[in-house]
């Protein structure tokens, strides 16, 4: 056990893990290292998880309690194989990849289990575009928001990080069409803080969220260009900026909500734009995901490490328990008894 004993903790604490392709590796190496110093598992000093498309398939993975280094080395081994087969004619018309190779791997992830079977509560973000609506998949952790704990892992985790360009929609319920959370919540810090103050009814000051990027560059565009700027050249350069701005916007907020020591962001500048199916390029975030889990350990551990959570978990097991106590009723009642 690391840091301190302590058995009457009143910290809500929100681990929140962006959206960004393959560089997801950045983000799985930097838990990998984290979880290497600390000797234990990162989410179960978590109360809640909440992530965005790759931050998504790794959150899920974690709640389910899946150490973070096999999630690193399953994006290093089959992120080509995700990755290593795109278009090269047609992509006007159609993704740049099909999502079979994708699907494959998070059915090998998942297998049957749904949602409801995290050991730590979490919110997987996705955007459903038939009635053009921001979708919060979770487990039954709240009375008041029953819906979609059935559901299966890696439908979910497809859904969230069907990235438009890259990957088509997917389908999780019968009519509709999910793509990419990242379209409202790329940095999903945000999400984490309102679900932890409206469904846990945690009071402001009780919320730790340590946030955790993908590294972040976007094409810088000076005013002379962006002038004579067309569709043509817009169309990946905007995507990207906007999803920058989103998680920036998220940042900000955070900051000016909660007191210093109760919001850390973990994000790197990078070199140059890394496209988000570039996964050459990607396996160069190892050592810069494991070098800021060095740097920022003491930080991490005095806010987040210093005993396992148990508030999420304390909750989620009473309204699952009020669940089957009311199912229960209602099945004998339909018995006449």
């Amino acid at each position: 056990m690391i840091g301190s004993q302590e058995t009457h903790d009143t910290t809500f604490r929100v681990l929140a893990l962006d959206g960004g392709g393959i560089r997801g590796i950045f983000t799985a190496s930097f838990l990998a290292s984290l979880e290497e110093l600390s000797r234990g598992r990162i989410a179960d000093y978590f109360d809640l998880i909440v992530g965005t498309s790759t931050g998504g398939i790794i959150g899920l993975a974690l709640a389910f309690g899946i150490p973070a280094k096999e999630i690193l080395d399953l994006y290093v081994e089959r992120g080509r194989g995700i990755f290593g087969r795109p278009r090269r004619l047609g992509m006007l018309l159609r993704p740049k990849y099909e999502s079979g190779p994708l699907a494959r791997v998070l059915r090998e992830v998942f297998g049957a289990r749904v949602v409801n079977e995290v050991r730590t509560p979490v919110c997987v973000t996705s955007y459903e575009l038939t009635n053009s609506y921001p979708r919060i998949w979770k487990d039954d952790h709240a009375e008041e928001s029953l819906d979609g704990g059935e559901t299966p892992a890696w439908e979910i985790a497809l859904a969230s990080s069907s990235a438009p360009i890259y990957f088509p929609g997917a389908a999780v319920l019968p009519g509709d069409s999910h793509v990419d959370g990242g379209l409202f919540a790329n940095n999903p810090t945000l999400i984490g803080l309102t679900e932890a103050a409206r469904y846990f009814h945690q009071p402001l000051e009780h919320i730790r969220i340590l946030s955790v990027g993908a590294g972040e560059r976007a094409e810088r565009i000076p005013h002379e260009r962006a002038r004579r700027m067309g569709v043509w050249q817009w169309k990946t350069a905007m995507y990207e900026h906007i999803l920058i701005a989103q998680a920036r916007n998220a940042h900000e907020i955070a900051r000016r909500l909660l007191a210093p020591g109760q919001y850390q962001r973990i994000n790197i500048p990078l070199e140059h734009p890394y496209r988000f199916d570039d996964y050459k390029a990607a396996q160069t975030l190892i050592e810069p995901g494991a070098q800021a889990a060095r740097t920022r350990y003491l930080e991490i551990r005095k806010n987040f490490l210093f005993a396992p959570a148990t508030l999420g978990r304390r909750q989620k097991a009473a309204v699952v328990e009020a669940v089957r106590r009311r199912r229960a009723g209602g099945s004998l009642h339909r018995l006449g008894l």
